[in-house]
């Protein structure tokens, strides 16, 4: 089963190599018979037309490179400026006490190097609890439906 996998696998990747090999030359032949027009020979231009796709492609792959780098580094400094919003404003403990805006990422140990000591600095986020209270215009009371004794007035 698995042999009969992989040998599927092989086929397929070998008929797109040769599709791949046959393009290539045809290409060049095309290439080589445009420039027989112009007196150039075959055993010259063929080559230099696989030379030349070669080319294409390698400034093609380094053009494509450089744009996902580009993008990449866009995408990163995006991230960079969202966790600059997510910080507190920290007071070094040193004997100075200078207050400065530290970035805060919760899944890592957040530490800094202070600006005016120089010592690297740990910052711990403590979490506390509140209760989320409802205001008194929305809470709504249940009517009372007087009894019979009350409504007659004996208590």
């Amino acid at each position: 089963m698995i042999l009969a996998v992989f040998s599927i696998i092989i086929i397929i990747m070998l008929k797109r190599f040769l599709i791949q090999i046959a393009t290539l030359f045809f290409v060049a032949t095309l290439f080589g018979l445009t420039l027989k027009q112009f007196g150039v020979s075959l055993i010259y231009s063929v080559p230099f037309g696989i030379m030349l796709q070669f080319g294409i492609y390698y400034a093609y792959v380094t053009a494509l490179n450089a744009y996902v780098e580009l993008r990449n580094k866009k995408l990163e400094n995006e991230r960079i400026k969202e966790f600059s919003l997510q910080g507190i404003e920290v007071t070094c403990p040193c004997a100075l006490k200078k207050t400065e805006f530290v970035p805060i990422v919760l899944n890592t140990n957040n530490t800094y190097k202070c600006n005016t000591c120089q010592k690297n600095i740990s910052v711990y986020i403590v979490p506390e609890t509140a209760l989320i209270t409802e205001t008194i215009a929305n809470i709504t009371l249940p009517t009372v439906i007087p009894t019979e004794e009350e409504s007659n007035g004996n208590s």
